[in-house]
């Protein structure tokens, strides 16, 4: 049986608040702008989408089949930063 690493910051409990992009497909499969998308809900960061990621975001939203959201989601704050900031 596989065991999943853990990062020091989830053992530690420390989260972030990220911001993603949620797109999905309810009525089936769907391709749009170079990424593909189904009724499983695909979450993006802005980071994640590089340089064009507002252009890309402007496409699915005027894509009709698609359905784009944007929601905030806790993550193990892996920021090596934070870490030495706080010893």
């Amino acid at each position: 049986m596989a065991t999943a690493k853990t990062t020091k910051a989830a053992t530690e409990g420390k989260t972030k608040t990220v911001i993603k992009v949620v797109v999905t497909a309810p009525a089936g499969p769907r391709r749009r702008a170079g990424y593909s998308f189904g009724p499983i809900e695909t979450a993006l960061t802005k980071e994640e989408l590089g340089e064009k990621a507002e252009q890309l975001i402007e496409a699915w939203r005027a894509d009709p089949m698609l359905k784009v959201d944007a929601r905030e989601f806790e993550e193990p704050d892996t920021d090596p930063d934070a870490e030495q900031a706080a010893e």
